[in-house]
């Protein structure tokens, strides 16, 4: 049965049956089992293979720290190609475990507004006009939690995008489960964990910085976070489109600052840009970032966030300030 990624167009995107996942899966496992039966026969090899994989990874290694981290290398005229992409043609297939028609929550609609969102035109007939081609695999599958009252979904959400000339030029994958404690339906809690994931929340400006201006996701993230917000008209910078999808997108914010300092954020432009999240923001945003950097602990934070506290007006900030001086010292 084929599952509709846009209503105008009945032929890209193929909806998969429950019934042939699980065929696939048995195929799979059979599969599994030849190729497990061959690798004991090959257990002599073992020592061999073991050092040449040592080998490759130590060369991959050392190449890696050749390049700069996230940046592509491609010429002065890839450049010029990858920036005259404006137009993305989606296909690909989107399946779900439930015993439904097709996953209640809409994959192509919602990939085509973020895309329009970061400024591309959106097409689902492979017949009209298109610069690259964005293929995506959405699963919905169970995901084992709380069976005892029901079974939970979760997703595998992957997507490549592909140039005629230039091949992959883009690939993320995505992962959402539901909550330890769920808020209100297993399924719309697990989707909401997908929305606000700030790579997909935002993987429209994810595309566009990586191919029109070579940015690494982290940095078109801090690009993001320091977007003015309307919070009058409930649309920001971004395109948000009404007030639930602001909504999406200022959680989505939130969770980029508390990443700030940390793992691939922990970097000077990102405590750059959580010292000015905690100067200039809306309240909330302010609060998180103030949060943050009391529990990132640098002794050097004291001076500063005793100013601030001392001019502050909002409670909330206020509190937040406070906080965040405890947390520094108290380690």
């Amino acid at each position: 049965m084929l599952h509709l990624l846009s209503r105008c167009n009945p032929t890209r995107i193929f909806f998969v049956p429950p019934k042939r996942q699980q065929q696939k899966r048995d195929a799979q496992r059979q599969r599994q089992g030849h190729s497990n039966r061959y690798l004991k026969n090959l257990g002599i090899w073992s020592a061999v293979l073991v050092t040449l994989a040592l080998t490759i990874s130590l060369t991959n290694t050392l190449l890696a720290n050749e390049r700069s981290p996230g940046v592509p290398k491609w010429s002065q005229e890839d450049q010029k190609v990858l920036r005259n992409i404006h137009t993305i043609l989606v296909t690909g297939t989107v399946s779900t475990w439930l015993d439904v028609p097709a996953p209640p929550y809409n994959v192509g609609i919602t990939l085509k507004l973020k895309l329009e969102d970061a400024g591309f035109q959106v097409v689902f007939d492979p017949n009209q006009p298109h610069d690259a081609n964005l293929l995506i695999e959405y699963e919905e599958y169970p995901s084992g939690q709380f069976q005892v009252l029901e079974q939970a979904t979760a997703i595998r959400y992957q997507m490549r995008l592909v140039h005629e000339g230039l091949g992959e030029i883009f690939t993320h994958q995505f992962d959402a489960q539901p909550n330890a404690v769920p808020l209100g339906s297993l399924y719309w809690d697990t989707i909401g964990n997908l929305e606000e994931d700030p790579f997909y929340c935002f993987v429209g400006d994810l595309i566009r910085g990586h191919i029109h201006g070579g940015q690494d996701e982290e940095e078109t993230l801090l690009e993001v976070l320091v977007r003015p917000y309307n919070q009058e008209d409930a649309v920001n910078s971004a395109g948000a489109r009404g007030a639930t999808q602001a909504l999406v997108q200022q959680r989505a914010r939130i969770k980029i600052i508390q990443g700030l300092g940390e793992g691939s954020f922990h970097t000077p432009e990102a405590q750059d840009v959580l010292w000015m999240v905690a100067r200039k923001a809306q309240p909330n945003e302010r609060g998180a970032a103030l949060t943050q950097l009391g529990k990132i602990g640098d002794t050097t934070f004291l001076s500063p966030l005793t100013i601030l506290l001392e001019k502050e007006t909002d409670p909330e900030v206020r509190s937040a300030a406070e906080h965040a001086i405890q947390l520094i010292e108290s380690r």
